[in-house]
């Protein structure tokens, strides 16, 4: 797949999982999980209400911020709380749903050692956009806890 590829076709995806994160692995999760989004009955309509004709756009920024996230290629020039201000309709059970497709996309398409530079830091951003969102005595719902939880505990367990 090259860089200049809007979205990966069926046919690119890997048919073994990612154990090694460069540009193309960040753009094939990416639009991967953005074409989930986008098919998913709770969270498809909010997104196609916020990026409609946006859409090309917003996974080139998404591209750009998790390059810059797991890649330390600083192309992401944004402010991730402002940007989700106008969601304060929202619920946490909307983060709940982004997060269970995301790291099921990351399952999906990457080994777990690779899976989880990108989860520790989406659970980390899901947390403190809600709080932001919600206020500081929001509660994550417990899907979201444990999720959390266990991202913690994969990060102490001791490495092979």
């Amino acid at each position: 797949m090259s860089a200049q590829t809007s979205a990966p076709m069926p046919g690119e995806w890997p048919v073994k999982r990612i154990a090694e994160i460069d540009e193309d692995a960040v753009r094939l999760l990416v639009h991967t999980f953005y074409e989930r989004i986008r098919n998913d009955d709770m969270l498809g309509p909010v997104f196609e209400q916020a990026l409609d004709g946006r859409w090309n756009t917003h996974l080139e920024k998404m591209v750009a911020f998790w390059s810059s996230i797991v890649l330390g290629a600083k192309r992401y020039r944004g402010n991730v709380t402002q940007a989700h201000q106008p969601f304060g309709h929202l619920s946490g059970e909307h983060f709940s749903r982004w997060l269970a497709l995301f790291f099921d996309t990351l399952d999906k398409h990457f080994e777990p050692q690779a899976a989880f530079a990108f989860a520790e830091p989406a659970i980390r951003i899901a947390e403190s956009l809600q709080l932001n969102l919600f206020g500081w005595e929001y509660t994550l719902p417990p899907a979201q806890r444990a999720l959390l939880d266990s991202v913690k505990q994969a990060r102490l367990a001791p490495r092979e």
